[in-house]
């Protein structure tokens, strides 16, 4: 039996029970940001690994690529996504969504803009995670972060401990200056 448990949370931050003591062979797989081309390739050739051969013929009716996120639109979705993969997905779901209830064949800047402000609604559970819900945990955390509400960018957090979280957790990214 394999039993598969996904969340943002690593064992050791699960208080009161000692997993690792009942489960035999723990494993933690992190899974990272995607890079920039991954998400090109998400949003360009999405069944490429499919195993149904005619999911894999789908690829190159040409229905995806550049021609349907415009020339900027797979850049901006992971831009807006900060490389994370469910936010990705995401976007790129609402997107297709949006082109589908309109009977249109790709995203122009308009369409990708609504999608953008839609999926902030349909995403809400994913983004009360990394916000809402973690910010009785980590009060600093929340305050500062909350901070983005006014500003795009911010002196980096005084703290060590703080610092290390909000990197660790992918929520802030470094300047060369340090902010």
């Amino acid at each position: 039996i394999t039993w598969v448990f996904a969340g943002t949370h690593h064992f050791s931050q699960l208080r009161n029970v000692r997993w690792s003591s009942y489960l035999v062979s723990v494993r933690t797989v992190e899974v990272p940001v995607f890079t920039r081309e991954e998400t090109r390739l998400l949003l360009s050739e999405p069944l490429k690994y499919s195993r149904r051969e005619q999911a894999r013929q789908a690829i190159g009716s040409g229905t995806f690529g550049r021609r349907f996120w415009g020339e900027d639109g797979m850049d901006r979705i992971h831009d807006e996504a900060g490389g994370w993969p469910h936010l990705v997905q995401l976007l790129a779901a609402t997107t297709v969504d949006l082109c589908n209830q309109r009977s249109v064949d790709h995203a122009d800047v308009a369409l990708l803009d609504e999608a953008f402000a839609r999926a902030v609604v349909a995403g809400d559970s994913v983004l009360a995670e990394l916000m809402l819900y973690r910010s009785e945990e980590f009060p600093d955390a929340w305050a500062y972060l909350s901070a983005f509400r006014n500003r795009s960018q911010q002196p980096a957090p005084a703290g060590d401990d703080l610092r290390l979280l909000l990197k660790r957790n992918l929520l802030v990214q470094e300047t060369a200056a340090g902010d």
